[in-house]
């Protein structure tokens, strides 16, 4: 059966110098086959599921994009943007889609993605290759199982947005995989990603770059894989320099190794959790004045917080970094911090924790290196190295090397999922994998509740065709456990 199909709107924009296609915005879906059909001169096919892209692409808001198993490749001859204000739907595909450009140049005819206020997208199963960058803005998008290459800018970016980022591969890009403005808020996810040998232009910028998160959401940065080749390219940077928002995120789970250095948080109003990850050998930096940290917080007054348990910090220049203010726990008598501290060194001289601050701080109930007290506190620069600044308070210690996985392990999140996601069919289904009873709550992005139910069995269905297509949150709770998703409802 035919799609319904429209004319499409051509006109010349002289803004970039490039025509540009704009579909009119009646709420009509286009594959790139029909756009062949209706403009060859903007869109060519030589091959079957095979397309050039020769101009600027807009669709309207209201209508939809398909990239589905029909199109197996978007070649971009020339500089151009593909603009999204209406929907880009790229599932279900069980094939990779390609997305390229002439690369005949060092610097190419590279193209651009943006997606200004437009409803819900989703991209899954794409290659993007010899691009500029992807840019988002007032929206929220997901990403699953596509890989970012050769790109001239950083491959994702985002302004007052919230994407989902999961099961991606960024790698060999010249910038950041990903970043955001210093003054525009987000709470991306990003989990389950491999981050490799990317800032290629050696600039200092971390692999993964964020500003300032939302008031009443997290930043969740989760079982990533960061490693990187070049000496000032960083793992994760997170900052609120001019406190535009708080900022609370979660760092758990991740590996991060050969970096400039691992993880850094800057600003004020900043909480994190840094919990389960391996900070190993980030030690590019060749002057250890200006990097080289496994964890760095520097903080613009004490509202830059973090709690850090059960992390693995070996092999960087420095193990923890605490600079002028912040509030830091790294254990408490009833909470030990379980971290592992050792061969954190540079100039010859072990550095475990420097709190280069005057804020003192707990770190009780990690092991340092050594079982031998005076050991451990000449591998510690505080109060009593000197006077200015704070008191670590690290006794009791541990006296032996901890198993890390053998602590009790961090609570996993209820094993809930929604299918399809976006939901496109009418009915939102919720999978239940607890073996228990779960309660299900459904909200608006701004707190509206607008269902709730038990979800006895392994299944509960959700109609969805009265409300708005958008974003929602889904809350599971089983207990003192509960978990919550974000689900996107394209009907």
């Amino acid at each position: 059966m035919m799609k319904p199909f429209v004319t499409i709107l051509f006109c010349l924009l002289f803004s970039f110098g490039y025509a540009q296609v704009v579909t009119p915005g009646n709420g009509a879906s286009y594959t790139f086959q029909d756009l062949s059909i209706a403009y060859p001169e903007a869109v060519s096919s030589a091959t079957s599921g095979y397309y050039t892209l020769k101009q600027s692409l807009t669709i309207s808001a209201g209508d939809t994009l398909l990239l589905d198993e029909s199109t197996q490749e978007i070649f971009c001859n020339t500089t151009l943007t593909i603009t999204l204000y209406g929907v880009m739907i790229c599932s279900p595909r069980t094939d990779t889609l390609v997305i390229t450009s002439n690369t005949t140049q060092c610097n190419g005819d590279f193209y651009d993605i943006r997606l200004e206020g437009s409803e819900a997208c989703s991209f899954s199963n794409i290659l993007f290759e010899y691009g500029n960058n992807i840019l988002i803005m007032q929206q929220n998008v997901s990403f699953d199982r596509c890989e970012f290459r050769y790109f001239a800018q950083p491959c994702i970016k985002y302004m007052n947005a919230s994407p989902t980022i999961e099961h991606c591969y960024f790698h060999d890009n010249r910038q950041a995989a990903i970043n955001s403005a210093v003054n525009m808020t987000g709470a991306p996810i990003i989990r389950h990603n491999t981050f490799y040998h990317n800032v290629l232009n050696n600039i200092n910028q971390p692999q993964i770059n964020l500003g300032p998160g939302v008031a009443g959401d997290t930043i969740r940065i989760e079982d990533n894989l960061i490693e990187g080749s070049v000496a000032m390219s960083g793992g994760i940077a997170i900052a609120n320099l001019m406190n535009v928002s708080q900022t609370c995120a979660v760092i758990r789970g991740n590996t991060i190794i050969h970096n400039r250095y691992g993880y850094t948080q800057n600003g004020s109003d900043i909480y994190a959790i840094i919990e389960g990850n391996e900070f190993r050998d980030n030690n590019l930096e060749t002057n250890p004045m200006n990097g080289g940290s496994g964890i760095s917080i520097y903080g613009s007054d004490s509202t830059c917080a973090a709690k850090i348990r059960r992390n693995y910090i070996s092999g960087n220049l420095w193990g923890i970094t605490a600079i002028n203010q912040h509030h830091i726990d790294l254990g408490t008598a009833s909470d030990p911090g379980y971290n592992c501290l050792i061969d954190n060194e540079n100039d010859g001289v072990t550095y475990a924790l420097y709190n280069n601050a005057t804020s003192d701080m707990d770190a009780i109930g990690n092991y340092w290196g050594s079982s031998d007290s005076l050991q451990v506190e000449s591998v510690i620069f505080h109060y009593a190295d000197n006077p200015m600044y704070g008191r670590v308070n690290y006794m009791p210690m541990l006296e032996t090397d901890p198993d890390i996985l053998s602590v009790p392990e961090l609570e996993e999140p209820l094993a809930v999922h929604v299918t399809p996601n976006p939901v496109c069919t009418g009915n939102m289904v919720v999978h239940n994998n607890c073996g228990e009873a779960v309660w299900v709550e459904v909200f608006s992005v701004s707190g509206q509740p607008l269902y709730a139910a038990w979800c006895f069995g392994a299944q509960l269905t959700i109609p969805t065709t009265d409300w708005s297509n958008g974003l929602y949150l889904l809350k599971a709770t089983q207990g003192t456990r509960s978990h919550t998703l974000k689900v996107v409802i394209n009907n």
